[in-house]
């Protein structure tokens, strides 16, 4: 049996039972690091942190297949090719390959998502040079139940910057995150003790040089999130970058831990068959 045959056997299970698997992780910024070339290494940081570098759970770097949407073939930067040195194959798409979101988009996409392990998502494209438009986002939101099968399955999401587009994140359920209004400058970020802990470097509280954060402009904050996420990033009181690890969306919201509910037996007999497999196409042992 194929891998993308099993992610889809996989994706289509946690479907079948939404919310109790506690699988996917996601990290948000307000800056654009695709677009400046990574930014002095902190996609690397991201995307280590994602496959759960250093945990039980690690996904090694060289197995981590991303899989990155793009809007009009804009400069990217770093995760811009089809290969990111140390990880896996970077399969890109055009977004509007999915514009229709019919059936038929709609099991593309899934196929698409089966075969990597992290959707990653550029910035919008006003910020200045980025990929996504609008349009874009609204597809993705579009998309929003296909992703969270993605995700509660045990894929990673990792989307830069919204800009001026209050709506850009809404391929997630409105519990989980809201942006908030978009932001100017390319000084006073600091990391969190979290951050820091992570690998960030570059402000008072993790100093390091090439900065991964000052010295970058940044497009947006973000408000009103889940207490679940982890805030990495700020500059004062607003909140930069933020991350949620092991969660799954469900009920118009996101969950880390607590009771899940009992399946039928049916469905527990798919679901364990299908996460079986995922589990042996991921490489990782969940928790």
């Amino acid at each position: 049996m194929n891998r993308t045959l099993i992610r889809l056997l996989a994706v289509g299970a946690a479907l079948a039972l939404a919310g109790t698997a506690r699988a996917g992780s996601i990290y948000l910024t307000g800056h654009d690091v695709l677009l400046h070339r990574g930014q002095n290494g902190y996609d690397n940081v991201i995307l280590d942190w994602l496959r759960g570098a250093g945990t039980p759970s690690e996904i090694p770097a060289a197995s981590y297949e991303i899989g990155l949407v793009r809007g009009f073939r804009g400069f990217v930067g770093s995760v811009g090719s089809d290969t990111l040195e140390g990880y896996g194959t970077v399969t890109q798409r055009d977004i509007a390959d999915w514009s229709a979101l019919d059936a038929a988009a709609r099991a593309d996409f899934s196929a698409f998502l089966a075969g990597v392990d992290v959707l990653v998502i550029p910035s919008h494209r006003n910020c200045g040079g980025c990929d996504l438009d609008s349009t874009d986002a609204d597809i993705l939101e579009g998309l929003a139940a296909e992703i969270a099968g993605f995700f509660n399955a045990g894929g990673d999401i990792y989307a830069n910057s919204g800009a001026n587009d209050p709506t850009f994140y809404n391929f997630l359920p409105p519990g989980a995150v809201a942006s908030g209004l978009p932001i100017g400058g390319a000084a006073g970020f600091d990391c969190t003790a979290d951050g820091a802990a992570i690998g960030i470097v570059g402000g008072p509280s993790c100093p390091g040089a090439p900065s991964m954060i000052n010295g970058f402009p940044t497009h947006n904050r973000f408000v009103g999130f889940d207490p679940d996420f982890t805030v990495f990033e700020v500059r004062g009181e607003e909140v930069i970058s933020i991350g949620i690890r092991d969660a799954t969306i469900g009920g118009g919201g996101i969950d880390v831990g607590g009771p899940s509910p009992v399946p039928e037996p049916a469905t527990l007999a798919l679901v364990g068959a299908g996460l079986m497999l995922f589990g042996t196409a991921r490489r990782r042992n969940r928790p």
